[in-house]
């Protein structure tokens, strides 16, 4: 279990990115989750993966154009998966994601910017909302983001650590992450060579998304990978285990 991460919480069973998916896999002992982040019209940090609230909400509503008080006044419970079941779920901030994984301080969270909030606010304003609002909690957290500027920008104003999600596998990449020297390195398990080369050596641990099968987990731990993301960590976390 010290090998996976909850994807957004436990998105086959609660509404991605809700306090309530996060509360579950905290409290059956997840050592890591990891979430996305855009921002209100009046810049605050709030998770959520699209740009849109319309798989939250059910409204097809801009997060970049609306004010959190508006945001937050809509039931974002997945209704097209969930019907009402999960109605009384709101879309949280950052601010109380951070006091949420406060009372289990052993928890470390990847926190994803998404390019479209960073597009509406800026670099310097998306990275200055987010680390204001982790606050006390940052030292739980590893800011992480396919946008290479953004990871740039935190690794040499703020004493974070980072993550780059790989947009794709390709020798140039490989250039720019030994440059930033992440922490951490992201990729889609689907773009990993089949060929059994070695994994890119570096000052970095490896995670693979987002997989939900115990057999690719394990074989992707047999491969080389330090954590793989899942959306179902509550089924996997008791059996899953590193290769000897």
């Amino acid at each position: 279990m010290d090998h996976l991460i909850a994807h957004r919480g436990e998105p086959e069973h609660w509404p991605e990115n809700s306090l309530a998916g996060f509360r579950a896999v905290l409290a059956a002992g997840s050592p890591y989750v990891e979430t996305d982040i855009q921002f209100s019209a009046d810049g605050v940090p709030v998770l959520c993966h699209d740009e849109s609230l319309l798989r939250a909400t059910g409204r097809d509503i801009q997060i970049a154009a609306t004010p959190l008080v508006e945001i937050q006044a809509i039931p974002a419970g997945e209704p097209g998966r969930f019907g009402d079941r999960f109605g009384d779920e709101r879309i949280p901030t950052l601010n109380e994601f951070g006091n949420l994984l406060a009372q289990w301080p052993a928890v470390r969270a990847f926190v994803e910017l998404k390019a479209a909030g960073i597009g509406a606010i800026g670099v310097e304003a998306a990275v200055t909302a987010t680390t204001t609002a982790l606050g006390p909690h940052a030292g739980q957290c590893i800011v992480i983001s396919f946008d290479y500027p953004v990871l740039e920008h935190v690794r040499n104003r703020h004493p974070l650590p980072i993550g780059w999600v790989l947009p794709e596998w390709s020798d140039a990449n490989r250039t720019l992450a030994d440059r930033l020297a992440p922490e951490y390195l992201f990729v889609d398990h689907r773009r990993v060579p089949s060929t059994p080369q070695p994994l890119w050596p570096g000052p970095w641990r490896w995670v693979a998304y987002t997989v939900n099968a115990r057999d690719e987990i394990e074989r992707l731990l047999a491969r080389g990978f330090d954590l793989v993301e899942t959306n179902d960590i509550r089924r996997l976390m008791p059996a899953t285990h590193a290769p000897a």
